[in-house]
């Protein structure tokens, strides 16, 4: 990792994994061919110039290693998949939640089916008393106009 004193404007302009240099250039990876980092890779800018003719200097372009930007792509990931493993708790407890309420419907419309079922039966029990009702009514009726005599006047 760079010194403080290397530490430019540029490092924090871009955190994680850099797609842009702050010179409006594409960004490679590179590895390092130096003693101290061999074989270390590391993002750099694309200027005009070519890949091999960069110096392990800064020049305000950008510069970051790899796993530099790889942990901060870690650290600003974290809180997102934190939040997200909330979500999915309160989701998931949403879900148990409207299924109970579901099965809850589900149940009270089969009462109501067989309320419906017996309401039916019970109607066709009315009718059926009432036509009986209605034909003893118009049977009397009937019997009481064959006894009583029509006399006009008084």
């Amino acid at each position: 990792m760079s010194s403080s004193s290397e530490t430019s404007m540029v490092d924090s302009f871009d955190r994680g994994v850099p797609s842009k240099c702050v010179c409006g250039a594409g960004v490679t990876i590179f590895t390092s061919r130096t003693q101290e980092n061999p074989g270390r890779p590391f993002f750099r800018c694309l200027t005009k110039r070519d890949a091999k003719s960069w110096t392990n200097k800064r020049d305000g372009h950008m510069f970051k290693w790899v796993e530099d930007a790889v942990y901060e792509e870690v650290q600003d990931a974290l809180p997102k998949v934190g939040a997200m493993a909330n979500e999915i708790v309160k989701t998931k407890s949403e879900v148990i939640a409207l299924n109970g309420a579901l099965q809850e419907l589900k149940d009270e419309a089969l009462w109501n089916l067989n309320e419906i079922r017996k309401s039916k039966k019970w109607m066709k029990v009315y009718v059926v008393w009432l036509c009986v009702v209605s034909i003893g009514i118009v049977y009397l009726m009937v019997e009481k106009a064959k006894q009583s005599k029509f006399v006009l006047g008084y």
